[in-house]
């Protein structure tokens, strides 16, 4: 009975743990995105774990994690800094996105009534404006892409999604998008059919039509995120 009692007791500490360092990934990512750390800014675990009144294992977690996502460089001495990312590699990361949630839709496994864009509700908001701004497309997509990580279809791919979606919904809600020469107001048309016909493809069952409309989407708003590259001390200034 203690034995059990104990290792629930361990089992409830390593999921606050990994809770905890989910909650420190997200902060430091968000920082980070948002421009409060900036290319080459060193990061020292001891005050990251100060400002954020934790301990050190969970930054640590999370700055490998971001390591792995390409936003955080880690030197051979150990020293550790931000990585210098700018909008092409948001560019990669929508591209593959695409491909991914479009390989989702053409995949038997996933049904395409989980997605929020067929439903009458969601039609509704669209017709009536509910939507508005040049980036309401851009959400719609996420959307979209989010419903598919929350079905159990391929719970590898959806990971890979999951950490693809997350940072490109903080930088199309950034305040760098224009310090990095992005103006999401081009296209925009062009994408929001793409949109209405993948809602109508999802609609009527017709797996290829929907993979055609993402591709076609992700075609036009791709290139936004390729502009001339800026000098570092400009993106930030």
């Amino acid at each position: 009975m203690i034995q059990s009692v104990r290792s629930a007791s361990r089992h409830r500490g390593a999921i606050a743990q990994r809770l905890l360092g989910d909650t420190v990934f997200e902060r430091l990512l968000a920082d980070i995105i948002s421009g409060r750390f900036t290319p080459h800014e060193r990061l020292r675990v001891d005050d990251l774990a100060y400002e954020l009144a934790v301990s050190r294992t969970p930054v640590r977690e999370a700055i490998t994690r971001l390591a792995w996502t390409g936003f955080v460089e880690v030197a051979r001495n150990s020293h550790t800094q931000i990585a210098d990312w700018d909008a092409t590699d948001m560019h990669d990361r929508l591209v593959m996105a695409g491909r991914l949630v479009a390989l989702a839709l053409t995949d038997s496994r996933f049904d395409l009534s989980e997605l929020r864009i067929a439903s009458p509700e969601d039609e509704t908001a669209q017709n009536e404006g509910r939507r508005t701004g040049s980036d309401a497309d851009i959400q719609l997509f996420l959307e979209v892409a989010e419903d598919i990580t929350f079905s159990p279809w391929s719970r590898s791919v959806n990971r890979v999604l999951v950490e693809l979606l997350h940072p490109l919904a903080l930088y199309f809600t950034s305040p760098v998008l224009a310090a990095h020469g992005v103006d999401l107001s081009r296209d925009e048309r062009p994408r929001t059919a793409c949109l209405s016909g993948l809602a109508d493809a999802v609609r009527a069952g017709d797996r290829e039509s929907a993979k055609r409309q993402v591709l076609d989407y992700v075609t036009h708003l791709a290139p936004l995120l390729q502009p001339a590259s800026p000098t570092t001390e400009s993106r930030y200034a």
